[in-house]
């Protein structure tokens, strides 16, 4: 697995633990105190949004490295069929 790929997958890992602490965190609506209901509320939110952020990050690494990738597949067989040309021509 490359370095890039293990890392994403790190990535992911952590999204779903994080994922899992949120879902339970809204469980314990119930549970919160009427005064602190508001402050619940935006937190979870935010975390909501800082989740849903993060995930977003790592789609467009995702798709950045399949552009690169590209890229350099291209760079490196233009290299390789200019190197057997020149080869051929100057056997």
């Amino acid at each position: 697995m490359s370095t890039h790929n293990a890392y994403i997958k790190k990535l992911e890992d952590e999204l779903k633990k994080i994922d899992k602490q949120i879902a339970a965190l809204k469980k314990k609506k119930t549970q919160i105190d009427k005064k602190m209901q508001g402050r619940y509320k935006s937190t979870i939110a935010a975390l909501s949004e800082k989740k849903a952020e993060a995930s977003t990050r790592i789609k467009e690494a995702k798709a950045a490295w399949r552009a690169i990738a590209k890229g350099m597949e291209a760079s490196w067989k233009s290299l390789r069929t200019s190197v057997e040309k020149a080869r051929k021509e100057f056997k």
